[in-house]
Order: structure tokens, then C-alpha cells, then sequence
């Protein structure tokens, strides 16, 4: 009679490993995943609010998206890979007698990383095709030759905290008066893919296009017509005859 072998199965406890966040937002904690190995993680996404890592109420309809690229001392490390506000928040911005100008294109920082940025502007009112053209030339010449002189750290770092925004809104002010300029997402995209799907990178102008001048309104004064006065004739007065 055979005598069978016993198989020794091997049992993996699994434990909690923390994900921290990278140094541009102080390494905080952004998450727990339960598993047997840390290397598991590696490769996954994460993506978390705004406002948890900044403690900012303001930042609470944007959301960022962070890659696990390793370990260190049963910690994982992550980057950032993308930003993106929720589509919610961008469709309350909308409101009567306003314009919308969308536009989405791909840039390269002075890292060399190859980002997709999608931009959103609003404006206080009513206006022309002509200058929602011009508006939409002016902010995508301005985003490419401000991301192509920062880096990609640094431009999300400038984002949070609004400062492209602002540049932009003062630029695109000079047009026409801007009631909310936001930058709806951004994602950073592997050079591979680029190659693969062969996608086209937006250059930066030299300079920036000429801002065209405003158009002054012309108010036409209405003079309201004279009263007519009528005079009327003084009546010669009866002669009376006395007897």
C-alpha cells in the first residue's frame, strides 16, 4: 500500500501597510491596503480629495490621483499622476447669460514629463464667437509656455494653490471680464503611450499673442424733444359805451 507524502502548505499572514503621499504634499498618509507583501502594491493607484491633504473646505470638488512606485520600512511611496475637479463642481460654475470655453491639449514640462491639461473658463456674460476665439488662443499659448518653463512638481504645487489660475484670469481679463478660470484636469501620460497612440504636443509660442483692444461702447444720448409752449393771445378787452 502507497503511502502518501504529506504537502506542507505555507500560510502567508497578511498584515496593514500604510501609503504615504509624496513630499510635495509632506508625505501624509493617504490610505491602508491589507497583504502579504508589499510589493504587491506596486503599480496600483490611489486616489483621495484635495481637501484631506490641504485642510482646505475650498479644495473638497477636487480630487488627485497618486501611483505606488515602492517601498521603504513597510511604508509605500507614491507619485502623483493625476488631477481632476469633479464634474459636478465645473457644471455648478455654469450659469444664464454666461459663455463657456473648454479646451483640452497635451504640453511638456522642463522635465520633459508629458502632460494632458484641460482648462475651464467662464465668463461674467454674453459675448461674440470672435472673442471666445481669441480667449481660448490666449489661454492655451499662456499654459504651454508656463508649463514648459516649470516642473511637473512644481506645476501641480503652482495648481493647488492657484497661482496659474490667477496669471490666466488676469491675462484673459484684458479680453473680456471672466467670472471663473479653473484648470478641470490634468494627467500626466507615459512617453510610450504618446508614441503609441502617436498624440500631438501642443508647442510654446515665443510670445504671446497680441491682446486685441477692447471695443469702447459708444452711449448715444437722447435729447428728449422740447415742450411745445402755446401762447395764447391776449384778448383785446370789450369797450364799454356808457350812456
Amino acid at each position: 500500500m502507497a503511502i502518501k507524502k504529506a504537502v506542507s502548505v505555507i500560510v502567508k499572514k497578511k498584515r496593514w501597510i500604510r501609503i504615504l503621499a509624496p513630499k510635495l504634499f509632506n508625505e501624509q498618509p493617504i490610505g491602508e491596503s491589507y497583504v502579504e507583501e508589499p510589493q504587491q502594491l506596486v503599480g496600483r493607484n490611489v486616489t483621495i480629495s484635495l481637501m484631506i491633504l490641504t485642510n482646505d473646505p475650498q479644495k473638497q470638488a477636487v480630487n488627485v490621483s497618486f501611483k505606488i512606485i515602492g517601498s521603504k520600512n513597510d511604508t509605500m511611496l507614491t507619485e502623483l499622476i493625476g488631477y481632476k475637479m469633479l464634474p459636478a463642481a465645473a457644471k455648478k460654475m455654469m450659469r444664464r447669460q454666461r459663455e463657456k470655453i473648454d479646451d483640452s491639449f497635451i504640453v511638456e514640462s522642463s522635465d520633459k514629463k508629458i502632460i494632458r491639461i484641460k482648462s475651464l473658463i467662464i465668463t461674467r456674460g454674453r459675448t461674440t464667437g470672435s472673442v471666445m476665439a481669441t480667449m481660448r488662443k490666449l489661454q492655451r499659448a499662456y499654459l504651454a509656455k508656463t508649463i514648459s518653463q516649470t516642473d511637473g512638481e512644481n506645476l501641480i504645487r503652482d495648481i493647488v494653490q492657484k497661482k496659474i489660475q490667477y496669471g490666466l484670469s488676469q491675462l484673459l481679463k484684458r479680453v473680456y471680464p471672466v467670472g471663473a478660470c479653473e484648470i478641470r484636469q490634468l494627467e500626466f501620460i507615459p512617453p510610450e503611450k504618446v508614441k503609441e497612440l502617436g498624440l500631438k504636443i501642443t508647442l510654446p509660442p515665443e510670445k504671446l499673442p497680441e491682446i486685441p483692444k477692447k471695443e469702447e461702447k459708444t452711449v448715444e444720448e437722447k435729447t428728449e424733444p422740447a415742450e411745445e409752449t402755446t401762447q395764447t393771445a391776449e384778448q383785446p378787452a370789450e369797450e364799454t359805451n356808457s350812456a
